[in-house]
């Protein structure tokens, strides 16, 4: 499996988890600024196109990106990874890894202050117990998953127009 296969991979996993595992209406905040895309960059934009952003996995279908500079912060605070995503060319998510407890307070608190406060949170900060919330706006959609147990973290930011086509590609492929 290469990086782009697993990179894939594991946001799909995220994103299934974070569906199965939430009770959809409890644990959507609505978002009350929709960014329209990540840092600026609109969703459907092509990345190629852009000067300060590298390709680091080409495919047919998906290409995966990062910036230029390495910045791999995301709320002010370092992320063990951030990667912006197209399908079929177009700008469709940003994936953020990160760890630590503090780097996790410091990312809540900044989606909460950008996109609004939390409804409700589900699961817990006990060790081994997971965090998720999601926030929703009319073109973005931000799902936030924390492991206590590991003390790790994932973000899917993403287009609500163009994200599905990542799990259709998968559905495509599983036949």
């Amino acid at each position: 499996m290469n990086n782009r296969d697993l990179s894939i991979f594991i946001g799909l996993a995220a994103l299934s988890f974070l569906l199965l595992f939430t009770d959809p209406s409890q644990a959507i905040s609505p978002m009350t600024h929709d960014p329209q895309g990540f840092k600026g960059i609109k969703w459907g934009t092509a990345l190629h196109t852009l000067n300060h952003l590298t390709l680091v996995d080409p495919d047919d279908r998906i290409q995966e990106y990062q910036f230029k500079e390495d910045s791999l912060q995301f709320a002010d605070t370092k992320v063990e990874t951030l990667r912006l995503l197209t399908i079929d060319g177009k700008f469709a998510r940003v994936m953020i890894r990160y760890h630590g407890e503090n780097t996790h307070q410091t990312i809540i608190k900044y989606l909460s202050a950008q996109y609004g406060k939390i409804q409700r949170q589900r699961g817990s900060m006990v060790r081994g117990l997971n965090q998720e919330n999601t926030w929703r706006g009319n073109d973005t959609e931000i799902n936030l998953n924390y492991r206590g147990h590991g003390e790790q973290g994932f973000i899917l930011i993403q287009s609500r127009i163009l994200a599905p086509k990542f799990m259709e590609m998968v559905s495509e492929h599983s036949h």
